[in-house]
């Protein structure tokens, strides 16, 4: 491991810090389309309002299974947690009937993968904290992960870390990159997205994030990202704040405030690359949360009827270990959580050498720590950096990322001050 590692300030700026290289983005003038998608087939612009499918893009009206062809997607899995847990929350009062069916798909009594008991939340806090790993499993066309070569199964490349601080009604969420170095347990790729994949399923992912960070968990929820598409055009459509154009392989969403349909949501979500993504993957989780942020505003005006018709998406799409009262409990919390007070950030992460020829990176231990003790460990004991069992491997760049502290009421405030700014109607 690099000595060049530094005690570092966290950056809780505005919704305008990117992650560390990428600037603030330049004020410019913002338009709307009266189209549901503003998604351009051309760098060069199509007329505004055209739509056409991303490159790669699946068709979204079938659920994906076990040994087929599948498409890789990037999400949004807190938000689509979050928006399940309130349909599951208003089916309590729909019928026991409907409510136990849900339950049983994705919530089942006794579930074939569960977290340890040694690695929950202290005996203490329960009740006061619950700590929920939510996982987007993502699968691309054409690569076999598992040692079955007959299947085809995803890696969990969305990985968030959710502490809910139910006692004082916060939550703060950590990203983890997917590319996180994390040694042999994760394969020949050595990448923390594949850890579940290579070991015993979510509950081996639990577990090294609890021996590595030391955090614990006491639940997980796992999202099939072919989800994504269908949510949003369920929503018919949600509206983004997008910071700068994004254009790729000759697709564009243009800078400005756009409603963008499920085809548009999915490449905004999914690009890493061309200009204002010199961090790649690092850059696509910082845009992403503009998208966490419209999502979320879209769920607090959704009806009972918009949620009810979210049901077939959580019966194919969500797997949660949580029981079915704990989902009751801690969806009706969650309602009652301020945007101001849901904090997003990632785990600040060096450049590292390649292993086995894959592009990785590494985690910074002291940043983490600091950023750890500071967001997550608000109760119990704080721990240091030498304490923490990070996978260790060389580095390439002296400065790590930056972690990137930011509110989701932040960036609500960021969108409508764009939109107000520039004569946009709410």
């Amino acid at each position: 491991m690099s000595n060049n590692q530094q005690p570092r300030r966290l950056n809780t700026g505005g919704a305008r810090g990117t992650g560390s290289g990428s600037g603030s983005p330049a004020r410019r003038t913002v338009h709307t389309s009266s189209a549901r998608t503003v998604y351009t087939a051309s760098a060069r612009g199509s007329s505004q309002g055209t739509h056409r499918a991303p490159a790669h893009s699946a068709p979204a009206h079938s659920a994906p299974r076990r040994g087929q062809n599948k498409k890789k997607k990037h999400g949004c899995g807190f938000y689509i947690f979050v928006t399940l847990l309130v349909i599951l929350v208003l089916l309590v009062g729909a019928g026991a009937g409907v409510y136990h069916w849900v339950m049983s798909n994705i919530a089942p009594e006794n579930p074939s993968q569960s977290i340890s008991e040694e690695i929950r939340t202290a005996e203490e806090y329960r009740g006061d904290v619950v700590n929920v790993l939510v996982c987007g499993i993502d699968y691309e066309e054409g690569r076999t992960y598992s040692n079955d070569a007959s299947s085809n199964d995803g890696m969990t490349d969305m990985i968030l870390y959710v502490n809910f601080d139910v006692k004082n009604k916060k939550v703060n969420m950590l990203q983890i990159p997917r590319d996180t170095f994390v040694g042999e347990i994760a394969g020949t790729t050595g990448k923390i997205n594949a850890v579940a994949l290579r070991n015993d399923g979510i509950p081996s992912l639990a577990q090294l994030i609890s021996d590595q960070l030391k955090l614990p968990v006491d639940y997980y929820a796992t999202i099939d990202m072919q989800s994504l598409k269908e949510i949003v055009d369920l929503f018919g459509g949600i509206e983004v704040y997008v910071p700068h154009d994004i254009s790729f392989k000759g697709s564009t969403i243009k800078e400005g405030v756009r409603t963008l349909d499920g085809d548009a949501a999915e490449f905004f979500v999914r690009c890493r690359y061309g200009e204002g993504y010199a961090n790649s993957d690092i850059d696509r989780l910082n845009m992403q949360r503009n998208f966490y942020a419209a999502l979320f505003r879209r769920l607090r005006t959704l009806t009972a009827g918009d949620l009810i018709k979210m049901v077939p998406v959580a019966v194919k799409y969500l797997t949660t270990d949580m029981p079915a009262g704990t989902i009751a409990s801690v969806g009706l919390s969650l309602l009652q959580v301020d945007s101001a007070d849901m904090m997003i950030c990632q785990m600040p992460v060096y450049n590292g050498q390649p292993y086995n020829k894959q592009s990785v990176v590494v985690a910074d231990p002291v940043g983490t720590a600091d950023l750890l003790n500071t967001y997550f460990r608000t109760y119990g004991e704080q721990v240091p950096a030498e304490q923490l069992e990070l996978a260790e491997w060389g580095t390439t760049s002296s400065t790590p990322t930056d972690p990137n502290v930011q509110y989701m009421g932040q960036l609500d405030a960021d969108a409508e001050a764009e939109k107000e700014a520039n004569g946009v109607d709410n």
